[in-house]
């Protein structure tokens, strides 16, 4: 059995938070559609700019970048003082062959 002793806040935070953005374009760009093939309007039916809620979505995987990092980096840093009164999280591994 194997354990995970520590990880590199930098380069874990950096690869998920990278994750974290590609993954958000799967649900920001149909929203983003959908917004701008929608009729704006406000409560007494005038005409509304639909800039700020499409330009706020293509702002959101930018924010998800940031805040992934951010969120990771300190996750992976308790993760290795914690780490070191537990032992870490245990893995097995083993060969595969392929015929």
């Amino acid at each position: 059995m194997k354990s995970i002793k520590k990880f590199s806040i930098h380069k874990t935070a950096l690869t998920f938070a990278c994750v974290m953005a590609l993954s958000s374009l799967i649900f920001i760009i149909p929203m983003s559609l959908a917004f701008l093939n929608m009729p704006m309007v406000d409560a007494h039916g005038n005409s509304v700019s639909s800039v700020m809620p499409v330009g706020v979505m293509f702002a959101l995987p930018f924010l998800y970048l940031i805040m992934g990092y951010v969120m990771t980096a300190i996750g992976a840093w308790i993760y290795n003082i914690v780490s070191k009164y537990t032992g870490g999280i245990q893995f097995e591994m083993s060969e595969e062959s392929h015929s």
